[in-house]
């Protein structure tokens, strides 16, 4: 098999999570693209959306994820193909998981275990909230030009307000949720898959993957950014990346984050999310424990 990927159209998301069938037989993957990002190693969102997918082809399709527990071990290449085994942990009446490898040559990259599930007859709750405060359709796109802030976004680890051409992203309130001055402990963002994606629960689950590592951490960084001068910058890494799959959604329509920090401490700040669809229908919750670490 060839050690080298395809180019990659980055507004075609699906292309990107689409794995092949290595030659060691079922249960090993291959990817056949990489996303690389502003620090010269793969989006995180990459590992997290191929690896629900490595997961999902060997579960059975009636059955949908419904939680994943990932932990990044190292940053991979992302001219590199990265090889997928998957290794299964439990085939119940009612509840299927996986365990994930990630590895390019002999560095293991992340760890991850995919649970899937048949929809039982039970009780339903979702705590009360009130409206959302914004409609995605009014909040305007990320801007062309630049903002006189923006510059400053890039001492924490190379975040910026470039778009990714496979996700549309939408921060109501743009000045005061994100500028460098007045960022707080928490961020509301619309996302969704810019494109439309086909009509299987897997690539659906996949690309909300992907799209949870966007901004996610940003509601424990952005508040910093008003302490960093010139000379010091936020080295910024995934460490630890959960979600839990609440109720079937499209991720090729928008989706409300409204993510908070509650601690930042000895180098890692974690960032929980709940995630809603445009009706405030809570179908996700994720979570995300990021390295930031003066450099």
């Amino acid at each position: 098999m060839a050690d080298s990927l395809q180019p990659w159209n980055e507004a075609d998301l699906p292309a990107l999570l689409t794995l092949t069938q290595a030659r060691e037989g079922h249960g090993h993957y291959r990817n056949r693209h990489g996303d690389v990002n502003l620090n010269g190693r793969s989006f995180g969102g990459q590992s997290l959306g191929q690896a629900l997918m490595a997961a999902s082809m060997s579960a059975p399709p009636d059955r949908e994820a419904t939680a994943m527990q990932f932990m990044f071990l190292q940053g991979s290449v992302p001219d590199q193909p990265i090889d997928f085994e998957v290794t299964p942990l439990q085939d119940g009446k009612r509840f299927t998981s996986r365990h994930v490898r990630g590895t390019q040559g002999s560095r293991s990259l992340f760890d991850a275990q995919v649970t899937f599930a048949l929809p039982l007859d039970a009780p339903e709750h979702q705590v009360a909230i009130q409206a959302l405060e914004s409609n995605p359709d009014d909040v305007p796109p990320l801007p062309d030009a630049s903002l006189p802030w923006e510059s400053r976004l890039k001492r924490l680890g190379g975040y910026s307000l470039r778009e990714k051409a496979c996700i549309d992203f939408r921060v109501p309130d743009m000045e005061s949720q994100v500028a460098p001055d007045t960022a707080t402990l928490r961020l509301r963002y619309w996302l969704k898959a810019r494109h439309p994606l086909p009509a299987t629960q897997g690539m659906h689950a996949a690309a909300f993957a992907y799209m949870s590592d966007w901004w996610l951490n940003f509601s424990s960084l952005g508040s910093h950014v008003r302490d960093l001068d010139s000379d010091r910058r936020l080295y910024v890494a995934s460490l630890n990346h959960c979600i839990w799959f609440h109720r079937p959604f499209a991720a090729d329509d928008w989706l409300h984050f409204d993510s908070h920090s509650p601690c930042a401490v000895a180098g890692r700040g974690l960032s929980i999310g709940s995630v809603h669809d445009r009706h405030g229908v809570l179908v996700a919750s994720v979570t995300q424990d990021c390295l930031m670490g003066y450099a």
